[in-house]
């Protein structure tokens, strides 16, 4: 079935590993429209499971036991996350063969995140023969469906290996409106690194915070308490920031969805809220603003 599907996607690996002057026009897709619809009830056992597992002494064999009622009904989250603890030896023996078959699974059902985790699996050579190329046929894949972990680390390889930031950008932004705090954060390095446009560096970070990214955090906090980037120094965002950063620190997980209201960023002195827009130019709110 491996060697089928590897077949299947060769011809999606030229337009990869081509010449940097190759056209390539990325087509956002994102996973809730093209991952198979879940079962309610299997979806049920997914979410005790996932409850027990938050416990501060989870009872790991229930667990299991709740994941493979669920993978019985092809809920595919469930079969990620029994993949998971078989790896681990959590509740089940440890067995990097099944987890294999839960992610060959997936794959078998077109599922975004087996084609990622299958990716993974093959990249690193656990349980499967390594080899680079079949992992990137992997990865490209479940971009293409819409996974953004891997639109994440193919935007990543596109703008520092390849030099096409255009087709990373694309990626990477695609990611991060499916709320992938990785993909935000990544958007605010390359823009504070390598564009220099720092408004939009911020937006990003309070944007990776949000979602339960500390070291989003600890950049603005640093940015504000030493008055990098030409921004002024100001006190109270430095320390509302250094308490956000505790937060997540001692909460993974927390998110913030109200932390662009309760604690604003000011304009950048020199570049407004866009270096690429008028200096009076304030952000809407819409995803288009980015």
């Amino acid at each position: 079935m491996r060697l089928l599907l590897i077949k299947s996607l060769f011809i999606i690996l030229p337009l990869f590993l081509g010449s940097q002057g190759m056209a390539y026009e990325f087509k956002c897709a994102h996973e809730k429209d093209t991952a198979p619809q879940l079962d309610k009830v299997a979806d049920n056992w997914f979410q005790q499971a996932r409850n027990i597992s938050k416990e501060r002494l989870p009872d790991w064999m229930i667990v299991a036991t709740l994941y493979q009622k669920a993978v019985e009904k092809n809920h595919w989250k469930a079969m990620h996350n029994l993949a998971e603890l078989y790896l681990r030896g959590k509740g089940v023996p440890k067995d990097t063969s099944k987890a294999i078959d839960l992610y060959q699974q997936m794959v078998d059902l077109n599922v975004p995140l087996g084609y990622y985790d299958m990716g993974v699996m093959v990249q690193r050579g656990v349980g499967v023969v390594q080899s680079d190329k079949d992992a990137m046929l992997f990865l490209l894949k479940a971009a293409d469906l819409g996974s953004p972990h891997a639109q994440a680390r193919i935007g990543y390889i596109y703008i520092y290996n390849k030099h096409q930031d255009a087709v990373g950008l694309g990626y990477l932004r695609c990611a991060a409106k499916q709320d992938l705090a990785d993909a935000n954060y990544k958007l605010a390095t390359y823009y504070e690194g390598t564009d220099a446009n720092y408004p939009v560096a911020m937006h990003y970070y309070m944007r990776a915070a949000a979602l339960g990214e500390p070291k989003g955090a600890l950049n603005i906090r640093n940015t504000f308490r030493d008055g990098e980037f030409q921004y002024i120094k100001n006190e109270d965002i430095a320390k509302a920031y250094s308490e956000i950063l505790r937060k997540l620190l001692n909460e993974p997980g927390l998110q913030l969805p109200n932390l662009e209201k309760e604690h604003p960023l000011p304009p950048h002195p020199i570049q407004g809220y866009h270096a690429d827009k008028d200096i009076n130019w304030k952000p809407t709110g819409h995803a288009e603003d980015y």
